[in-house]
């Protein structure tokens, strides 16, 4: 079943058949796959999955952008375009755990990004201090 979203459903509704006496815990919920299978051969491209990063500009002062979604495998040099059509480019990206129950779980994930003009000009500078000495 397909909602309004377009994702898919858990739960379908099917009407309680009337003629038989109800009995134990029926109540006209059946559960189905949450996903299709893997083989599917429906033609649909798979989307990247995505999940949300803090994103903080490295150069000083340091400021954030706020959270945002991005591709789950976003990683250092990547170039990502933000919702105020800036272009940045990934320069580190940290993970943080916090301690529950005795056990680590990811608390959130930082991406520390640089403008891609600025990311050009620091690239420009670092070959020039290289090739002096």
């Amino acid at each position: 079943m397909v909602s309004a979203l377009g994702a898919r459903s858990s739960v379908q509704w099917t009407a309680p058949n009337r003629s038989q006496p109800r009995r134990g815990r029926d109540c006209g919920v059946r559960v189905v796959a949450a996903r299709p299978p893997k083989d599917s051969s429906d033609g649909s491209e798979q989307k990247p999955r995505k999940m949300q990063f803090e994103v903080k500009v490295v150069t000083p002062p340091e400021r954030s952008l706020g959270p945002h979604m991005l591709p789950k495998n976003t990683h250092c040099g990547d170039t990502i375009e933000l919702k105020n059509n800036k272009y940045y480019v990934v320069d580190r990206v940290c993970t943080h755990y916090k301690l529950e129950y005795g056990k680590y779980k990811r608390d959130d994930t930082r991406l520390y990004v640089q403008e891609a003009s600025r990311y050009i000009l620091n690239r420009a500078l670092d070959s020039l201090l290289e090739s002096t000495e």
